[in-house]
């Protein structure tokens, strides 16, 4: 969990940070027929032969030059051999006039070549292909994708550049949010990739100063200056043609990947990642040559409809009814998150090293929260975390894995739902550093490689041994910059996320593993800005979920006037609600950690804002408790609390949020000096809103 994000050149630091599915901001839902013109006659993927319709958007929908691609073939409206007309959902068999709530999408043909036209983007390019193109608009508002051959090329409009009103803005993007990796050759060596252009990349690299430990007085990674300029005038080019080495399971084990904006924009840009299972870098350099940026004309729109969460059919009788009377009731199942519980192979079992300090720790935070802090209520779920291995130089033939603590999973949770044990909630993170990616580490390609398929093996059969529901929150925050798992530490391709998802659960269902349900777990801001990484873009499949997850932290360390900065429980979750609403209506949620925290000294004295905390719980509480909840509330079926802090500040407790709320006395694992009594006020809350709870069912 990544809770503490630094202000980056001017741009202030949020007071929170929600995590969940995101949606379309741009405008309403699809009309129920195309733009609402019901001449348009919906059709299927089959190409189209309508004049009419090329002259039209040839030389009407914009002006005769617009569309010109010279080098592919498209000179005028007669080059067109055939189309495809993509608007608001659905293919149509003409497209001869334009509504303003449209999505509208363009493919024409000629012989050799696609000339697609991304109208509601604003963005156009040629495929040199002569291929049969296939076309995914599933969440044609982050991106599309275009299957042909041995190839799948994925292609985004990118304007959430949030740097636009200072002088390098798009440097400090590019560099933090897109080529930051690409560019480091520490990244190639670790993963066992080949850069096969990196003596003919166009452009400087400038590497980490050894004194200074910086590029450029402020990040600490390679970084460049300045693109390829003299590829295409007037444009600014990056493009990295990238094979995977050993790949194994690996089908496209060839990238090619290019960024392009017009060098008078800094704000709209297009994203490509092409990958294939032969070498095409000399078609993603003539992609990079066709592109042109359009007027956006209509409303972009995403076409996602996941349903309701379907039930596992592998499931045990047991998991099954755990899951249906977890996602039907009314009464909300809480939690708390204090201490991982140990994954090192000499620390799984009664006796080994640190198995019963953590053990006792454990106990001594679980049974001083429910007695003290909530007043006798007892926890329903039981939250902990493990990842694959631990150290910079840790690698899947290592050996160093973390693995499944069954032991201390069935003393401390071991529930059903229904014998008055905690049920666990298991955060496991395909991570080898606990997400420090300046390391230049992410273990997916070797996952893809199959290098961990026979350590997954002995997880699915450790955790099938534990024998009670667990809900599996595999990977939480991947749409951001500080995941290993995340996309912009895997080549810029979400779909790497999801094929590893998708091994891990069929290895799990190979063993015999019939006790899991899969929480997806996205942030809501994506982090990079883009819509290439947004949250719908790692979305497994429904059949490998089962569970939405959300967290938003309110992390309310706020000088001076507390009240009028701090954020509700229901703006929060209210607004996530909403967010998700168009897509994950029908699905129940996990809050799979949260807090509001009391005043970190990084800005102040330590636990200045305990009040506003205490008020902020009493605040959930009321939305919880209401009499006629609102649906965002009968969306969440669960909650755990994140007792932990953030440390890393210059004050005395060295604590930036002060999330914690409670240590247990004889703790042998709290931090010397750290006290938690002056939340009695927040505690008193919590009794009340339980009691509250309990008197209402």
């Amino acid at each position: 969990m990544k809770k503490f994000l630094a202000a980056i050149l001017g741009i202030c630091m949020l007071g929170a940070m929600c995590l969940a599915g995101c949606n379309n901001e741009d405008g309403p839902g699809p009309d129920p027929t195309p733009g609402g013109d019901t001449t348009l006659e919906v059709t299927g993927d089959e190409i189209q032969n309508d004049n009419a319709s090329f002259e039209y958007i040839f030389n009407d929908l914009y002006n005769p030059n617009t569309l010109v691609d010279k080098e592919n073939g498209f000179e005028t409206a007669s080059d067109i051999k055939g189309g495809r007309f993509f608007i608001n959902g659905n293919y149509v068999k003409s497209f001869t006039k334009i509504g303003s709530r449209q999505d509208i999408r363009l493919e024409l043909y000629n012989d050799t070549a696609a000339r697609i036209v991304s109208v509601s983007a604003g963005m156009e390019f040629t495929i040199p292909t002569s291929e049969k193109i296939d076309v995914d608009y599933t969440i044609a508002d982050y991106r599309i994708q275009y299957t042909f051959g041995d190839s799948i090329l994925t292609a985004s409009a990118e304007s959430k550049n949030p740097y636009t009103s200072i002088s390098d803005g798009w440097y400090v993007y590019v560099n933090e949010w897109a080529i930051r990796h690409l560019v480091n050759m520490k990244y190639y060596d670790n993963q066992n990739l080949t850069l096969l252009n990196a003596d003919d990349l166009g452009f400087e690299i400038t590497p980490v100063d050894p004194v200074t430990k910086t590029s450029d007085g402020t990040r600490a990674y390679p970084t460049v200056k300045e693109g390829n300029v003299t590829m295409r005038p007037g444009y600014e080019i990056y493009r990295f043609d990238i094979e995977i080495n050993d790949p194994g399971d690996i089908t496209h084990p060839f990238y090619h990947i290019g960024l392009i904006h017009q060098k008078s924009d800094a704000r709209f840009f297009s994203l490509f990642v092409l990958k294939s299972e032969t070498n095409k870098a000399e078609m993603m350099d003539k992609i990079m040559m066709s592109w042109k940026p359009i007027s956006a004309k209509g409303l972009q729109r995403n076409y996602f409809k996941p349903g309701a969460a379907k039930e596992d059919p592998h499931w045990n009788e047991e998991t099954l009814k755990f899951f249906r009377k977890f996602t039907t009731q009314s009464k909300k199942s809480w939690g708390v998150f204090s201490y991982s519980m140990p994954g090192e192979a000499s620390k799984l079992h009664p006796g080994q090293e640190d198995y019963d300090k953590y053990l006792k720790s454990s106990r001594l935070v679980q049974q001083y929260i429910e007695d003290e802090v909530w007043g006798g209520k007892k926890y329903d779920i039981y939250m902990t975390y493990t990842h694959l291995g631990w150290g910079p130089n840790y690698a899947a033939v290592s050996g160093n894995h973390h693995y499944y603590p069954v032991d201390m999973s069935i003393a401390l949770a071991h529930g059903n739902g229904f014998d008055g044990k905690p049920v666990l909630e298991f955060t496991y993170q395909f991570t080898s550093n606990n997400n420090l990616v300046d390391e230049e580490i992410t273990p997916l390609f070797d996952i893809m490689r199959g290098k961990y398929d026979e350590y997954f093996a002995r997880l699915g059969r450790d955790i099938k041994t534990y024998g009670k529901p667990v809900m599996f929150r595999l990977n939480n925050e991947m749409n951001t910059d500080w995941t290993s798992y995340s996309g912009i530490m895997n080549l810029l391709d979400p779909d790497i996320f999801t094929a590893t998802w998708r091994r891990l659960y069929n290895i799990f269902i190979e063993q015999g593993c019939d006790n899991v349900i899969w929480v997806w777990n996205p942030i809501a801001d994506s982090a990079p800005y883009s819509g290439w990484g947004e949250d719908l873009a790692y979305f497994p499949g429904v059949d490998y979920v089962q569970l939405l997850g959300g967290t938003c932290y309110e992390f309310n360390n706020y000088n001076g006037d507390v009240a009028s900065q701090i954020k509700s429980f229901k703006t929060y979750y209210s607004s996530l609600y909403a967010k998700n609403k168009p897509f994950f209506s029908e699905w129940s949620m996990i809050i799979g950690e949260f807090a509001c925290g009391s005043g970190g000294d990084a800005t102040g004295e330590l636990g200045r804002n305990r009040a506003e905390q205490a008020a902020w719980v009493r605040g959930m509480f009321d939305e919880l408790n209401a009499e006629n909840p609102a649906d965002y509330v009968k969306q969440i079926k669960g909650l755990i609390w994140f007792n932990c802090n953030d440390y890393g500040g210059t004050g005395p407790a060295g604590i930036t949020n002060r999330l914690k709320f409670a240590n247990a006395p004889n703790d042998p694992l709290v931090r010397p000096g750290e006290d938690y009594s002056d939340l009695a006020e927040t505690w008193q809350a919590f009794r009340d809103g339980f009691a509250a709870e309990a008197a209402r069912d």
